[in-house]
């Protein structure tokens, strides 16, 4: 789907066999065209890649993947996940542990803190010194990413103690197996793979505008072409220009949430945003949110070895460990760095066949390539460029060159399936992913329509909203790299 022209007579007159309709007078009789128009603006990387292809659900639909919780929220598991190393949180039963102090000994039990409620009684943990912790109660909730468990030494030493050194916030612990009599199912997949279980909420985005008359009369023509009985065949839709521009607004406002969304909601449903009449306002995280905080890193300088460093940690975490397709969807700053590696790195290959030097008569030359993709053992990473992170209203700190430092923000998403299920989707309230509103002046909305009116004004309004939410079905296996500020 793209725009054609501005529309004047020659434009009408070229194309007077075709068969033309009005785009938002379709969005009424057809909602489902309204995901179409993602199309116009393929930059929004996260939309593009999951509306735009069609990976969009009723969040009232009820399958393994995820499931309606109520109008607002959904969640899903995720299976047969090699769960990750879990962090140490601060103690609240006995005070925070004293680094410099040492626990157990002579079977004694002792208190400690995890960031999640993970490990269950019985389960072995491994701290990073080698030492192995036998836990003995469930996991006490205490707070926001504080979960407390009595454990003691695992060891044939009765009077080995650990040093508090290794139990600090910045220490991490992992699963070591179990001490079963015999290894029950329960402790198999505790020790070893995870079905964790995630909640997300829907987010409304909203657009709303007014315009003249004058700018209602002006037209545009959108081609679309799609496939008909085997054969493609071209669609074509008149629209105003201030619809097309909230159109382009309203993709923003969506890409934004997708990207940078943070949720109101707790973790047990309590809301902490609302408007001034007390009413509770639900937002739901967006990609950079829902991705583990452990997959986030920050670098001076990219080379070839941070990207196939990244390529094959997000390999490990994935199903298959070979045979994988990443999206690396960046700024323009991040595009112009991966395709000056890529340039690097191609030197001295073959470039035989005029695949990168193109000879034109008199004796011009044509030199160089746009790098799209990089494959290293067996997994390819392919760079889409999104607009949101060079648009103005993205505000962000300014790297040594003076760029804005959310230009070389690379999000690399991992787009395998899990269970048959795509990592990345979207999530809709059913019939509101795409709704919208008119108030009319004179004119009505084309401008020139004589009759009644809602308002008295040489102009009318008009307002877009959509209610939502995005599934990174797998946390862990996405990586955001963000460049570092060197004072």
């Amino acid at each position: 789907m793209k725009v054609v022209s501005r529309i004047n007579n020659n434009v009408l007159q070229s194309r007077k066999t075709q068969t033309t309709r009005d785009l938002e007078k379709l969005f009424k009789v057809a909602p489902n065209m309204a995901a179409k128009t993602i199309r116009l603006y393929p930059h929004n990387s996260l939309s593009f890649f999951t509306e735009g292809i069609g990976q969009i659900y009723d969040v009232k639909e009820k399958s393994d993947s995820f499931m309606g919780i109520n109008n607002n929220s959904y969640k899903w598991k995720l299976k047969g996940h090699s769960f990750p190393k879990i962090k140490f949180a601060t103690r609240v039963t006995g005070g925070a542990i004293s680094a410099g102090t040492e626990y157990g000994g002579v079977g004694q039990t002792f208190i400690v803190a995890f960031e999640k409620s993970f490990f269950n009684p019985r389960d072995i943990i491994k701290l990073e010194n080698g030492t192995k912790l036998y836990v003995v109660s469930a996991p006490d909730f205490k707070s926001a990413k504080v979960f407390e468990y009595v454990v003691k030494v695992q060891s044939n030493d009765e009077a080995k103690k650990i040093s508090g050194a290794f139990m600090q916030p910045s220490n991490f612990a992992g699963s070591a197996g179990n001490a079963y009599p015999e290894l029950s199912d329960r402790g198999y997949i505790s020790a070893q793979m995870a079905a964790e279980e995630h909640i997300n909420y829907l987010t409304k985005v909203r657009y709303d505008w007014n315009w003249s008359a004058d700018a209602a009369a002006t037209k545009y023509l959108i081609e679309d072409v799609v496939n008909h009985q085997g054969k493609e065949v071209k669609q074509n839709y008149i629209t105003d220009s201030m619809w097309l521009h909230a159109l382009e607004q309203y993709h923003f406002n969506k890409e934004m949430e997708l990207i940078y969304g943070e949720s109101s909601m707790d973790e047990r449903g309590r809301c902490f945003l609302q408007d001034e009449k007390g009413q509770d306002i639900v937002k739901g995280d967006g990609f950079i949110a829902q991705v583990a905080d452990s997959r986030k890193q920050t670098y001076n300088t990219l080379t070839i070895d941070w990207i196939e460093d990244i390529i094959m940690d997000m390999a490990m975490k994935m199903p298959k460990k070979t045979g994988n397709t990443l999206l690396l969807s960046t700024g323009m700053v991040g595009y112009r760095d991966f395709g000056r590696i890529m340039r690097a790195e191609h030197k001295g290959w073959d470039t035989s066949g005029d695949r990168f030097v193109s000879t034109k008569a008199g004796g011009k030359i044509e030199l160089g390539a746009e790098y799209a993709s990089y494959t290293f053992q067996g997994n390819r990473v392919v760079v889409s460029v999104n607009n949101v992170f060079d648009h103005p209203a993205n505000v962000s700190g300014k790297d040594a060159e003076g760029y804005n430092l959310e230009s070389s923000k690379m999000l690399f998403i991992d787009t395998s399936s899990y269970d048959g299920v795509n990592n990345l989707q979207m999530i809709a309230k059913d019939g509101r992913s795409f709704v919208t509103g008119e108030l009319d002046g004179i004119g009505g909305q084309d401008g020139k329509t004589s009759g009644k009116v809602s308002q008295l004004l040489d102009g009318s309004a008009k307002a877009i909203v959509g209610s939502m939410g995005l599934v990174v079905h797998n946390p862990h296996s996405s990586v955001i790299l963000e460049k570092k500020i060197i004072s």
